[in-house]
């Protein structure tokens, strides 16, 4: 299938199975809203990211269970507390090693560019933002896409195979990687004007349905590599068999 036929299919799929979605997504839709209203820098604010980033892993490996097994036990400690954990921390290695580059980059970018900063010539200080940014390019081209699958193997309880998953990616790290970025610049250009029109982003109107977009594209990107997890499958199983 082609990038635009799985993110089609499955924004079909949200669609005709929006009761289920409600399920799973209400509880992190809610703290989104909520977060809005609380001040920053303050504790309620640290344990409310905290709990959030808890709800969101929950959410993303019950999308993942639905999509693939049909498992509606959304809520359920025993058949969540493992596939959550090992979920949680396989996201966080990839979290780092897809998107530390792009710290790095902006980090050396604001150093060598800052009126403060003359310890290496013009010249140097280009070439390692330059590198900084080739990283930075590299790892969200190409290890995103080449370790992506390993999340819904890990959300289902399978087997992950980690440094294999490189190689067995083959044939869809690029759909993987246009499935994120066409669904988030998409939002991207349905939340600027937005913004602009309503004006602060303090309004309640602005700030519910700026968070519902951002709750259906972040759904959007997990069940089609939920979908893409399905294609990848089939295509080893008949790999296997025509062996």
């Amino acid at each position: 299938m082609k990038t635009t036929e799985i993110l089609f299919t499955q924004f079909k799929y949200i669609n005709n199975n929006s009761q289920e979605f409600l399920k799973i997504c209400l509880p992190y839709f809610l703290l989104l809203v909520l977060n809005f209203y609380i001040p920053e820098n303050s504790l309620f604010d640290e344990l409310c990211s905290l709990v959030m980033y808890v709800v969101v892993t929950l959410m993303i490996v019950n999308i993942h269970r639905y999509m693939i097994l049909e498992d509606k036990n959304y809520y359920s400690f025993k058949e969540r507390f493992k596939p959550t954990c090992s979920y949680f921390c396989y996201g966080i290695v990839l979290l780092v090693i897809s998107f530390a580059p792009v710290g790095l980059f902006y980090a050396s970018f604001l150093f060598f560019t800052s009126a403060a900063s003359n310890i290496l010539p013009d010249s140097i200080s280009l070439i390692i933002i330059g590198v900084s940014f080739l990283i930075m390019i590299f790892c969200m081209l190409l290890v995103y896409p080449s370790f992506a699958l390993i999340l819904p193997i890990a959300a289902i309880g399978e087997k992950v195979e980690v440094f294999k998953m490189w190689k067995l990616s083959k044939g869809f790290k690029l759909t993987i990687f246009l499935q994120f970025f066409i669904v988030w610049v998409v939002l991207l250009l349905i939340l600027t004007p937005l913004y602009m029109w309503i004006g602060e982003g303090e309004s309640l109107l602005y700030n519910l349905f700026g968070n519902f977009l951002v709750l259906l594209a972040y759904i959007l990107v997990i069940s089609s590599l939920s979908k893409t997890y399905l294609l990848w499958k089939d295509e080893r199983v008949s790999q296997l068999k025509s062996v």
